[in-house]
């Protein structure tokens, strides 16, 4: 009997030996490409680490992962399938570097070629039928991109040949294999995170995948992106030692800390999602035979009349859709009976994460979807009601709590875990799950992800993302007790480093071609940046989005906080366009796109100046890139985020909008939803003013509801920083289709050149 698939195997069918990805088999770890021999798993072909040592840092690491692009099939979620990966595999390494090494990756671009289809973003047109490809490496560093304007000469090629974290490279197949050298600081200027002097780049959680414009989103879901992690993975697991004084406080405990650490497991979870049509069934009983699909990438979001996917079974010899399907989605859902919708964790569907009594579990997860927001909750799964907290340790690769000096004053501080998380597209989250405390029982959770409606387009309904149970975590009993306190977001410790001033002899400071005026702070001027629909997109393209930024002020003359509203727009400053109909639009990025990975940075036609910020590093007295307030304004109604290359950003605190700004904040909500649970969508606490005014929580990319502001503040003061890059929606449908600009980050250039 052929079983649809709705019906998960029973024994005598595919078990976890032959086939993990089927469900509910215990969890795939992925290959690990560690600076630490004995922490590497990932196959000698693709990974290489080599001793290179930098002044002060005598076991400094080369960490170098291999990564060819291919078009190859690939087994995921218990079906094989052919889709756009790295070396043949859906899981892809994870790579473990410490701060003052230097991640390295070799890219080889093999991908069958492909022709533009309507499901491309316009700038797919560029790529023609070569397929092209490139890397974010890595999303989430103060890195450099090493592509730098290095002369005033308008044919500099720099942004095109710059080997760090760049991603205007762009690389056809066939071509010669591309190396990227991206040094991790170990010295970073620490005004980056509002400190003083130097600190460490920041430990935690980040990664990297491919940026090629217009066909990232694809890319992405096939398989072309990983985990990457600076520094111990568990360096935020701290115990917490009641200050007898207030007991609101943690001492440092360091004895009970190491405790902690040696009975907690740490287990990477990449979760994805990936369409598939033309599904077959699961196989007839007692056979090993693969199931197979067709990838559809062009399924970006599916979209019913009430919102919902089901699941088909086979009730009397017929295929049928179960009228109690949100119980049975377990990693996946069906737009019909033809056409699956999997979500996997590590290429699996539904996989277990067994935790054995006296063990604790590090989650640490990275949403390496290209569209899919998961909103995460945590419940048992006898008992729906019974909600388990998400205890969070890290989110977006940083400690979030404010940095204080190194020990003896590293002082963890207890904070309040969430009761359900929302993780955008590229965000990453460490979720400390503890199981080391005396238990009778065994008791079994699941993580899943709740429904979420994200918004509207021109009127119509847009991705309204289903609920799906992505993990069952089973936390065996315990016979021990446990005694520390968890201190939840231990504070970063910060090196007590002195800046050192280098003299960089005689320089010019003349603005690059093609650039706008920076912010001016003596006029509490600020960016904003609004991410535009586009109701009519250009004859012929496929955009769907544009980015308004402009340089804005109070009204002239006025010295107390007024209204948001009525600040005032620079028009000399304005990147932007003026369109008959609609007035002051924002730009695509296909505007700047000049075709075959060239990019109009001088803007050659008057009509796409970009962003630019002016940073001189080597110049203590100089400020004009630090702490920039940023409002970031969502002008669609639909749900979208941003992140920025080379940046660590904090939310701004009302007292600084009141007090800087000069902004009235009093009608600036700062919740997308106030009153749960009487509204159904997420409340955002980590991203807003009042959470920044309890503590201080940093981030590479944040949501963005619709039709609301965000206002962050970001520092371009390190030497890592200079170079060109972009910001963009990090739903990457969204990106491909306009949501996306050029930034650039210039200094002086040496008297000579």
């Amino acid at each position: 009997m052929i079983l649809p698939l709705g019906i998960e195997p029973s024994h005598g069918q595919i078990t976890c030996a032959q086939d993990p990805t089927v469900g509910e088999c215990e969890l795939v770890l992925p290959p690990v490409c560690s600076r630490d021999p004995a922490a590497s798993t990932a196959p000698a072909a693709l990974c290489t680490v080599t001793d290179q040592p930098v002044p002060g840092l005598p076991n400094a690491k080369r960490v170098q992962v291999n990564l060819k692009a291919v078009t190859s099939e690939i087994k995921v979620g218990g079906y094989t399938v052919e889709t756009e990966n790295y070396n043949g595999f859906y899981l892809s390494p994870v790579i473990e570097v410490d701060v003052g090494d230097t991640a390295a990756a070799v890219l080889e671009n093999s991908l069958k070629p492909r022709v533009p289809s309507d499901s491309d973003g316009a700038n797919a047109g560029h790529h023609g039928t070569d397929n092209a490809t490139n890397l974010h490496f890595f999303h989430g560093g103060v890195v450099t991109p090493r592509n730098a304007r290095r002369t005033n000469d308008p044919n500099d090629d720099a942004a095109r040949k710059g080997d760090g974290d760049n991603v205007y490279t762009y690389w056809k197949p066939g071509e010669a294999p591309f190396a990227y050298h991206v040094p991790i600081p170990h010295s970073l200027d620490a005004r980056v995170l509002d400190e003083v002097g130097k600190i460490p780049h920041p430990s935690g959680l980040n990664w990297y995948h491919s940026h090629m414009h217009g066909r990232s989103s694809d890319q992405v879901m096939g398989g072309l992106s990983g985990l990457l992690s600076v520094g111990d993975a568990k360096a935020n697991v701290v115990a917490c030692k009641k200050d007898p004084a207030d007991q609101t406080k943690c001492l440092d405990d360091p004895q009970a800390t190491a405790g902690l650490k040696a009975r907690t497991d740490v287990r990477y979870a990449l979760l994805r999602d990936i369409s598939l049509r033309r599904i077959d069934a699961l196989p007839d009983a007692g056979t090993a035979t693969p199931k197979t699909a067709t990838w559809a990438p062009d399924l970006k979001g599916w979209v019913k009349d009430d919102g919902e996917c089901g699941v088909w079974r086979l009730v009397d010899g017929q295929l049928k859709e179960d009228e109690d399907a949100k119980q049975l989605r377990k990693g996946y859902c069906q737009r019909d009976k033809d056409n699956a919708w999997l979500f996997t964790v590590n290429g699996q569907r539904f996989p277990t994460i067994t935790v054995e009594g006296g063990r604790n579990l590090l989650l640490r997860l990275g949403n390496l979807s290209p569209n899919v927001v998961y909103w995460l909750e945590l419940n048992n799964e006898q008992n729906e009601a019974d909600k388990q907290k998400l205890l969070l340790v890290g989110v977006d690769g940083v400690v979030p709590a404010k940095a204080v000096l190194a020990d003896p004053n590293r002082i963890p501080v207890q904070a309040t875990p969430v009761d359900d998380l929302v993780l955008m597209p590229a965000s990453r989250a460490e979720i400390f799950i503890r199981n080391d405390c005396l238990r009778p029982k065994e008791r079994t959770y699941v993580l899943r992800t709740k429904g979420l409606n994200a918004g509207t387009v021109n009127n119509t309904k847009s991705d309204r993302w289903p609920e799906i149970q992505l993990i069952r975590i089973v936390l065996k009993a315990s016979t021990v007790s446990c005694t520390e306190e968890i201190a939840l977001n231990a504070v970063a410790a910060r090196a007590d480093l002195q800046a050192v001033i280098l003299s960089k002899g005689a320089r010019v400071a003349t603005k690059p071609k093609g650039c706008v005026d920076d912010i001016d702070p003596a006029k509490n001027e600020h960016r904003r940046v609004t991410f535009k629909d586009v109701s009519i997109p250009p004859p012929g393209k496929i955009i769907n989005w544009s980015v308004l930024t402009e340089i804005v002020h109070p009204p002239d003359g006025s010295t107390s906080p007024v209204p948001y509203d009525s600040f005032v727009s620079v028009d000399a400053k304005t990147v932007g366009k003026i369109d008959p109909d609609e007035g002051l639009v924002g730009i695509p990025f296909e505007d700047y796109d000049l075709g075959d990975g060239n990019i109009d940075w001088d803007n050659s036609n008057g009509l796409r100046p970009h962003v630019c910020v002016f940073a001189d590093p080597s110049s203590p007295g100089n400020t004009s890139g630090q702490q920039q307030l940023w409002v970031l304004k969502n002008g669609t109604g639909q749900l979208h985020n941003f992140h920025i290359h080379q940046m660590k950003f904090r939310l701004a605190t009302a007292k600084e909008l009141t007090d800087q700004f000069k902004i009235d904040v009093t009608n600036e909500p700062a919740e997308v939803c106030a009153d749960p649970p009487a509204c159904k969508g997420p409340v955002y606490k980590l991203y807003e003013a009042k959470a920044a005014d309890k503590n201080t929580e940093w981030h590479d990319t944040i949501p963005m509801p619709p039709s609301k502001k965000v206002f962050v503040i970001m520092s371009f003061v390190a030497e890592e920083q200079v170079g060109r890059y972009v910001f963009h929606c990090h739903i990457l449908k969204h990106e491909d289709t306009g949501l996306m600009a050029p930034i650039e980050v210039w200094k002086p250039m040496p008297a000579t050149q």
